[in-house]
């Protein structure tokens, strides 16, 4: 009597097993069918990740008729601190045209590669954003995109943009972000 309640345990913790792995693959369907990195989430609106996350996402005054609005996506990455991502796409291409990265967890970090993958660092500069010290890159994607990000911290967030328009757009989007907040 006591081997059969044994096996029937084991067979019940075997089951219980087989039904917690499969639920984890099945958790993770979506973001595979939608391209998302493990530990990124997706949001429906910019209203909608600032609620979940708890922090204001800082959006800049200033956007090009280039650029389409809303955008086309809002992601934010869990690892501590928080980073969340708005991509904008532009009117006449349904790629990133702007990428807006903000660190919202108490600290200034950079983004992380799953929310903006580095490229071929083809030029470092450093520029003034407002009174600001922040770090212009030219940087070549892996899909040979020439793009520009530009990085710089203000109090206990990193702000970094990166765009596939002209440098001088990109500086006056961040000029618009940093008076934004002042």
């Amino acid at each position: 009597m006591e081997a059969g309640r044994t096996q029937l345990v084991a067979s019940w913790l075997a089951v219980m097993g087989l039904a917690a792995v499969g639920l984890t693959a099945l958790d993770r369907v979506p973001a595979v069918l939608t391209g998302t990195p493990p530990g990124v989430r997706i949001f429906a609106s910019v209203e909608d990740a600032e609620r979940d996350l708890g922090a204001r996402i800082w959006l800049p005054r200033y956007y090009p008729e280039t650029l389409r609005w809303p955008p086309a996506r809002i992601e934010a990455d869990a690892a501590s601190p928080v980073t969340a991502a708005v991509r904008i796409p532009g009117k006449d291409d349904p790629r990133d045209r702007l990428v807006i990265c903000e660190s919202l967890g108490g600290r200034p970090v950079a983004p992380p590669e799953a929310l903006l993958p580095t490229g071929r660092i083809l030029e470092t500069v450093g520029v003034l954003v407002g009174s600001r010290r922040a770090t212009l890159v030219r940087l070549q994607a892996e899909d040979g995109r020439v793009l520009h990000d530009l990085s710089w911290d203000h109090g206990a967030r990193r702000l970094t943009l990166r765009t596939a328009g002209p440098v001088e757009e990109l500086l006056l989007i961040a000029a618009s972000l940093e008076h934004a907040q002042s």
